[in-house]
């Protein structure tokens, strides 16, 4: 049975204290009398909101990964002259001369002191950033700091330039790679490897055994050379660095059965040995540079003096900002001299590996 309001209305009044001036039925009444549709709404039917406000943009920008750029950390790097210099000479001297018995009237024995100059030449490069005002202000909005990720990338750019010719120099040039100076001994090969049945592998590489002990003889026969090269001016405790192909990091844990990995191996017998990892010594990671893997065994300093280094004449030359109407650029310059090997005879290359 329906309660109407105005049956209901004297007992709130009475009993509760609700006083409704003005009420004179329930919605139910209204919606009976204005016989309402079923459906009164006018626009589309929508349960949902723009993806926008359901969409999180994490604050931190992910740059995407490069090659990275390691000659510098492995073979050093130094200033040579500056961004006016196009050649540089580096003076060698050869001390020489016999001694003979002594005689108290005798004219014998003589020393003398040979000098030569060996030249290199430099190479500059540049590279442009440009940005827009409203390429800023869009990018702005995105809370990404624009023109501060194209100044970074103008610094990989040049970084990774360098990077290339540090190891691989420039054709035409007289400016050396690490890996392709002409003035290192020619590269030699590693040794045999074999099948745990005794047969020859199926290759010769780093890649076709899991034997460490296969391994460390090429480190042993690279060091072998290295002391016939150095003229009995290397020593077990000399300081050295291995440089090995990024693609071939993974050798460095093979272990035979006794528990003893192929590092263990190289810590314990050469104490001074540094272990390099480098993408471009490898075929796979040298961007078409290099047609073969290869490592290099070298001294880093021989009495006193450093064997090798990288140089550069600007290391990064920031020019004056340009503007336009609605647009700004900026000229970024860098300058090398590839890699210097001081004592070319301090360096083995096995190739092949």
């Amino acid at each position: 049975m329906n309660t109407f309001f105005r049956q209901d209305a004297p007992a709130l009044e009475r009993d509760w204290g609700i006083h409704l001036s003005g009420v004179s039925r329930y919605f139910s009444e209204l919606a009976q009398d204005a016989a309402l549709p079923a459906n009164s709404a006018v626009t589309a039917p929508n349960s949902g909101i723009p993806a926008l406000f359901t969409t999180y943009t994490d604050p931190v920008v992910i740059r995407a990964l490069v090659t990275p750029t390691r000659s510098e950390a492995i073979y050093g790097t130094a200033r040579k002259g500056d961004w006016t210099t196009d050649t540089a000479q580096f003076p060698v001297v050869e001390l020489s001369g016999y001694a003979a018995a002594y005689d108290d009237y005798s004219p014998a024995g003589t020393v003398e002191s040979n000098a030569n100059w060996v030249q290199r030449q430099s190479f500059y490069y540049q590279t442009w950033t440009r940005w827009g005002e409203r390429e800023v202000e869009r990018m702005g909005a995105a809370r990404i700091d624009w023109v501060n990720q194209k100044n970074l990338a103008s610094a990989s750019v040049l970084n990774r330039n360098q990077n290339q010719i540090n190891l691989f120099g420039i054709a035409g040039l007289e400016l050396y790679g690490a890996l392709n100076d002409p003035n290192l001994p020619p590269a030699i090969a590693p040794t045999p490897k074999f099948a745990a049945t005794g047969t020859a592998a199926a290759g010769n590489t780093w890649a076709d055994t899991t034997d460490p002990v296969q391994i460390y003889a090429d480190i042993l026969k690279a060091f072998g050379v290295l002391s016939a090269q150095m003229g009995g001016n290397l020593t077990l405790e000399a300081p050295l660095t291995l440089v090995i192909p990024t693609e071939r990091q993974q050798c460095l844990l093979y272990t035979n059965s006794y528990q003893v990995a192929l590092s263990d191996l190289l810590k314990k017998n050469l104490p001074n040995l540094s272990i390099q990892t480098l993408p471009e010594a490898g075929a796979t990671l040298s961007g078409g540079q290099a047609t073969t893997t290869l490592m290099q065994l070298f001294v880093r300093e021989v009495e006193g003096q450093q064997s090798v280094t990288t140089a550069f004449t600007e290391k990064l030359r920031a020019h004056a900002v340009e503007r336009y109407s609605s647009s700004f650029r900026q000229k970024k310059s860098q300058g090398t001299w590839g890699t210097i090997w001081f004592y070319p005879q301090a360096c083995v290359t096995m190739a092949g590996i």
